[in-house]
C-alpha cells in the first residue's frame, strides 16, 4: 500500500492474491499487482538482483511475444519500508485449466522470444543447492549434488523460463501467460519440461527434439533444488511449527536414491554419505 501511495495508485481495494515464495497483493482497483519476495530471502538472501533480472527480461521477451506477463510502465524494483516491490500488469485468470498442447507451444514462443537474452547457468538451482551445502550435512543433499551440478554445467545452454511448471502458466481469456521469472536462466530446454505438472502430451507437443535422459537429469536436479529448499527451512531457531513436512524431506531423498546408487556402481564421485562439492 505504501508503495501504490508513493505512485499514486487507486488501491482502495488490495487483496492478497499469493502468499508464498512470495506475497504477491492485486492492488484492486488499479490493474496492477505487486510482488514482494518473503520466504524467498530465506532461501536466496538479497532478492534485488534476481528481481532486477526478472522485470528486465521480462519487458524484453513481453515486447516480442504475448505469452509473458508484461511488467507495469514503472516495475522497479521500487524499495519502500525496506522491502523491494515489484510491479506488474494485473491480467484476469479465466477458470479451468491450460490444455498440454497450449502449454507446450506457449513454452516454446517465450524460448524464441528470449533466444539473445544473455542470462546465467541455470540461476536457480545451482544458488539453491549451494546455499543448503553451506548450511546442511544432509549425506543425501551432498552425495547427490556431487553428482549432478558438475554434469549439469556441461549441459547445452539457451535461454529458459527458469521455473515453467503449470502453477506460473496463466490461463486468460486472451491465451496463457508466463509468470513469475525470477528463475530465468541458460540451459537445456528438457530443464523447462522437467516439471512433474507436464505430462507426456506437453512433451510431445513441444515443437523439436528433447533428449530423454537428459530430461530424467534435469529432473533429479529439480528434485535436489526442492530438497535443498526444504533443508534450508529446517534450521535451528526454527519453531516446531516454521519446521518443513518431515515425509517430504523423505520422499525427496528417496527420490534422489538411484542418482546416488548409480554412482556408487560406477564409482563416479558423490558416491559416499560424505562427498561435497566443496562450495
Amino acid at each position: 500500500m505504501a508503495c501504490a501511495r508513493r505512485l499514486g495508485l487507486p488501491a482502495d481495494d488490495p487483496v492478497v492474491v499469493a502468499d508464498g515464495y512470495s506475497v504477491r497483493v492485486h492492488l484492486r482497483p488499479a490493474p496492477v499487482l505487486t510482488r514482494v519476495v518473503t520466504r524467498g530471502r530465506v532461501l536466496r538472501g538479497d532478492p534485488r538482483p534476481w528481481m532486477e533480472r526478472e522485470v528486465a527480461v521480462a519487458a524484453y521477451a513481453a515486447r516480442r511475444t504475448d505469452v509473458v506477463v508484461p511488467p507495469w510502465h514503472d516495475p522497479g524494483p521500487h524499495e519502500v519500508d525496506g522491502l523491494e516491490v515489484s510491479l506488474w500488469s494485473w491480467v484476469e485468470v479465466v477458470p479451468g485449466t491450460v490444455a498440454p498442447e497450449e502449454v507446450a507451444l506457449s513454452l516454446h514462443a517465450l524460448h524464441r522470444a528470449l533466444a539473445d537474452c544473455p542470462l546465467p547457468p541455470l540461476a536457480g538451482p545451482l544458488a539453491d543447492v549451494d546455499a543448503a551445502l553451506r548450511v546442511s550435512d544432509d549425506p543425501v543433499l551432498h552425495g547427490a549434488a556431487a553428482v549432478l551440478l558438475p554434469r549439469a554445467l556441461t549441459w547445452p545452454r539457451r535461454p529458459l523460463h527458469g521455473d515453467a511448471h503449470a502453477g506460473n502458466l496463466l490461463p486468460t481469456a486472451d491465451g496463457p501467460r508466463w509468470t513469475d521469472l525470477e528463475d530465468v536462466c541458460a540451459g537445456p530446454v528438457e530443464w523447462d519440461l522437467a516439471s512433474r505438472t507436464h505430462d507426456e502430451r506437453t512433451r510431445r507437443a513441444y515443437p523439436g527434439h528433447l533428449d530423454v535422459t537428459r530430461l530424467q537429469e534435469c529432473r533429479d536436479l529439480r528434485t535436489l533444488q526442492v530438497l535443498a529448499a526444504v533443508l534450508l527451512d529446517d534450521q535451528p531457531d526454527d519453531q516446531p511449527d516454521d519446521r518443513p513436512d518431515e515425509g517430504l524431506r523423505g520422499r525427496l531423498e528417496a527420490d534422489l536414491a538411484p542418482v546416488l546408487a548409480a554412482a556408487e556402481a560406477t564409482g563416479r564421485p558423490g558416491a559416499g554419505p560424505q562427498a561435497s562439492l566443496g562450495t
